[in-house]
C-alpha cells in the first residue's frame, strides 16, 4: 500500500513539473513575441495549457499587427477554456484565465463589450470564489480595473490594490499553473504611471526584468519613460 502511495505521489509530482515546464515555455515565447514557437505550443498542448498558449499567441499577433489572426487565436482560446470550465467547473485558475480572455475580447472588439463584459465579470467572480488565494485572480482583477473606464466602474486606485495583493500572493504561489508574476509588476508599474508616480513605475518594470530578463514589454516601457 505504501509503495502504491509513493508511486502515485511520484506520478503526480512528475506530471506537475511537466505541466509547469510547458507553461514556462509559453511565457518565455510570449515575452519574446515568438509567434512561431507559440503556434507550436498551441499544437503541443491541450486544455488549460492550450488555452494559455492561444491567449498569449493572440496578444503577440496583435502587437505585431496581425489583427485578423489575433482575433482568431483569441476565439480559439475562448472555446478551449469554455470547454475546460464546463468539464472542470471548480477550477478557479481556469475561470481567472477565461475572465482575462473575455476582457481581451472586449479590447479587440469593443462593439461586443455588451456581450463579453458581463461574461468576464461572471468568470472573475467564479475565480474569486474558487481561487481566492491565487495571485492570477487578483492580477486579472487588477488588469480589468485598470482598463475599465471610470464611468463603468474602473479605478486606478482599485487596480493598484488588486495588483499589490497579486504580487504579495505570488511569493507563496503553489498552483500547478504558475505564470504572471513579472506581468503583475508591469501592470502595477503602468498603474503607478497613470497616477504620476514615474519612478515607482520604473522600479516595478525593473523588478519585472529581474524575474524575466527577456521581457520585451518591460524593456520597452523603461526605455520610453526614462
Amino acid at each position: 500500500m505504501k509503495k502504491l502511495l509513493l508511486v502515485g505521489l511520484l506520478i503526480t509530482s512528475t506530471s506537475a513539473l511537466a505541466n509547469q515546464s510547458q507553461i514556462d515555455a509559453i511565457e518565455l515565447a510570449s515575452m519574446q513575441l515568438n509567434t512561431k514557437q507559440l503556434v507550436a505550443l498551441t499544437e503541443q498542448n491541450e486544455s488549460y495549457d492550450q488555452g494559455l498558449a492561444l491567449y498569449r499567441l493572440a496578444i503577440a499577433q496583435n502587437i505585431t499587427a496581425d489583427t485578423e489572426n489575433a482575433i482568431a487565436s483569441l476565439d480559439k482560446a475562448m472555446s478551449v477554456m469554455e470547454s475546460h470550465v464546463e468539464q472542470q467547473p471548480n477550477d478557479g485558475e481556469a475561470w481567472a484565465l477565461l475572465a482575462q480572455i473575455y476582457g481581451l475580447k472586449v479590447s479587440y472588439e469593443p462593439m461586443k463589450g455588451a456581450l463579453y463584459g458581463p461574461k468576464s465579470g461572471h468568470a472573475l467572480a467564479k475565480a474569486c470564489e474558487l481561487a481566492p488565494n491565487s495571485p492570477r485572480t487578483y492580477l486579472v482583477k487588477g488588469v480589468g480595473e485598470y482598463n475599465t473606464p471610470a464611468m463603468f466602474g474602473g479605478s486606478k486606485t482599485a487596480a493598484l490594490s488588486s495588483l499589490d495583493k497579486a504580487i504579495k500572493l505570488f511569493s507563496s504561489d503553489s498552483s500547478e499553473n504558475q505564470w504572471g508574476e513579472a506581468e503583475a509588476y508591469v501592470w502595477r508599474g503602468l498603474t503607478h504611471l497613470a497616477q504620476n508616480n514615474q519612478q515607482q513605475a520604473i522600479n516595478d518594470w525593473q523588478h519585472a526584468l529581474e524575474i524575466a530578463p527577456s521581457y520585451g514589454w518591460a524593456k520597452m516601457l523603461i526605455k520610453q519613460n526614462q
